[in-house]
This record gives C-alpha cells, structure tokens and sequence, in this order.
C-alpha cells in the first residue's frame, strides 16, 4: 500500500529500526515499517512506538498524531520469532515484556493528543490492542480482523482491557474465544472501527477528519479525553455532577474558552485555526 506524500514530509526523527515517523502541519504520523513480516509486533518495536508516542505528547506543536503502516496489511500481530524466545527466559523477563506492551496501549490511550489509526489488509491479534486504544479508528472496507490468540494456544490478555472498553464484553467473549476473522463491516458493528473507506479512500477520510479536528480548540480536545477517561474509571461516582461543574467552569475561565465564546460572538474564526 503506497502512503501518501504528506506522510513523510517534515520528518523530524528517524533514528528507528522499525518504523518510520514525521511531523507536518501539527499532524503527527507513525509508520509501521516491516511489511517483510506484515509489520509483526517485536520489542523492539513496541519500545520505538511507545517512545515517539511519549516524545509526541510533550511537544506542544504537535495537535493529533496518526499511527498507519507500510505494506499489504497494517499488523499481524505480536512476531512469533519473537513470542518463541520464551522458552529460554526466566518468567519474571516474560511478565517485564508483557508490561511493555500493556504500558504500549496504555501510552496510547492516555496520550493527551488525539490519536487517530487507520488500517488496511489483514489485522491480527495484538494489533488490534493499537486500534482499540486509539481515540479513532478508520478501516478499509476489505481490511480482516482476528482475535487469534487462541489459535496458537494464547490468550488476548493485554489487548483485552482496550477492547472490552470498545465492543463489551459479550461481542469480546465470542470473538476471542472463537479467534475466527470477521470483517471490516461486523468490525464497525461492535465499535472497534468508526469509518469505513473505500479501498484507496484511507487518505482522504484522514484529511477530512484532521481538518475537523483543526477547527477544536487543543485544550478542549485534550480535556475531552480527561473527562472520559475519569468517567470510565467510575462512571457511579457520587463525585461527578460536582467534579465536571468544576471541570466546566475551569475551561469557561481559561484563555482558550474564552477566545473560542468570543470569537464566536464576532463572527471570526478562533486563534487556534491557521
């Protein structure tokens, strides 16, 4: 699959063995980058993402960050080269890998910046614990999935969190204890994917969402993810008509609030869009 140009336009970084990164117009992009092996997860990998990840976070320039890949699919899944090597380490290493790529979701979805996936072929496993830790997901209409662990006598154990949150936990069950593939439409179903694509169409649906993300105010979207995330923890707290008045009237009193009330008051755009 050809990424289009804009992807690489910019590139601030490119220390990295396995994927490929770039920054333009705010709009950060991160490539998976080893169609070889379908772009199979390794730890290497899992720490190059979760460390441009963490870079992104703390630049304040970049607004939302896009995780793509090179190749026919976007992820096979954690590389089984990799997962083999198990047997001749200690338990306490396996249980220190596994961490990483549970903090690898965690990174992504606690991520202040609005993360945007968009995939293609075949989606498989752990992968699908990237998408459903994303803010937004975007599929081609011929992309596959699969909860595949089983098949390989494993299971979905750090991905499952992310996707109980998405598709709950009874759509969960039968897929991943099935670990059969379904497609993109019955992905869309159940909450893992929100926009399907046209083959080809993956670049345009992008730039369409990255311009309607451009006209919010940074602050607001960072602060909607704040509020989901505390909502999800205990959507029963007692605390919560109190919590988010408070939440309101900081945002109602910040620089940003009251630009965006008052440009809407003038009839001009807020200082936000360029």
């Amino acid at each position: 699959m050809k990424n289009p140009g804009w992807v690489y336009t910019g590139c601030k970084m490119n220390r990295f063995q396995t994927i490929k990164i770039s920054v333009k117009n705010r709009v950060a992009s991160i490539i998976l980058d080893r169609p070889a092996v379908f772009n199979a997860l390794n730890l290497e990998m899992i720490r190059e993402i979760s460390s441009v990840i963490q870079e992104f976070n703390r630049d304040p320039e970049i607004r939302m960050i896009i995780i793509r890949s090179e190749g026919e699919h976007f992820c096979s899944g954690a590389d089984l080269n990799w997962m083999k090597t198990g047997l001749n380490q200690p338990h306490d290493q396996l249980v220190s890998e596994s961490m990483e790529l549970s903090g690898l979701f965690a990174r992504i979805y606690e991520c202040s910046k609005v993360t945007v996936c968009a995939v293609h072929g075949k989606v498989m496993g752990g992968a699908n614990g990237i998408i459903a830790a994303c803010d937004i997901a975007f599929a081609d209409d011929t992309a596959t999935f699969a909860f595949s662990e089983v098949k390989l006598g494993l299971i979905p154990a750090t991905i499952a969190p992310h996707i109980i949150r998405k598709t709950g936990s009874s759509r969960a069950r039968e897929l991943m204890l099935t670990g059969r593939r379904f497609d993109a439409i019955e992905a869309f179903e159940i909450g893992l994917i929100h926009q399907l694509c046209k083959p080809g169409g993956l670049d345009q649906a992008l730039e369409r969402l990255i311009a309607i993300l451009k006209t919010s105010g940074p602050s607001a979207l960072s602060g909607v993810k704040e509020l989901i995330r505390y909502i999800e923890k205990d959507p029963g707290n007692k605390d919560l008509p109190e919590d988010t008045s408070q939440l309101i009237a900081g945002f109602r009193t910040s620089p940003e609030g009251q630009e965006g009330m008052l440009a809407f008051l003038e009839k001009r755009k807020p200082n936000w869009i360029e």
